[in-house]
């Protein structure tokens, strides 16, 4: 599935939004580990790894082979309902396993990584207009 505007497929869409969630849980752990040390650094990262794991598992889910609009529709909402509930199931994860957790900081990455991923979708939405 390519767009025809910029010539962007599904797949380098999906990878180039996973590399900016991925920076932005980055640059979120940074600003952690100089504010409250290593384990909000690790919550930071526990967070947005969550939503950016989860996205790409998503994504693969997401590819439809079939092309018709209800057929895509079907997967994109199979694929979001997928990517939620691992993300519930990371965090969950991360705070029952995690006894030095750092609740902002797992927020705060949580919170970069999903704002990053709205925004990639938002700026291909543009450029299909």
């Amino acid at each position: 599935m390519n767009d025809k505007n910029t010539g962007l497929s599904a797949d380098n869409v999906f990878s180039r939004m996973l590399r900016l969630q991925v920076l932005a849980t980055v640059a979120v752990a940074i600003i952690a580990y100089v504010i409250s040390g290593k384990h909000a650094s690790l919550s930071a990262i526990a967070g947005g790894l969550s939503v950016a794991l989860a996205a790409f598992i998503a994504s693969k889910v997401a590819m439809s082979k079939k092309k018709d609009a209800a057929s895509v529709l079907g997967s994109m909402l199979k694929a979001e309902l997928i990517k939620i509930i691992l993300i519930v199931l990371f965090l969950y994860l991360t705070i029952s396993g995690y006894k030095a957790l750092v609740p902002w900081a797992l927020i705060v990455g949580l919170a970069a990584a999903a704002i990053i991923s709205g925004a990639a979708i938002s700026k291909q939405n543009d450029n299909l207009n």
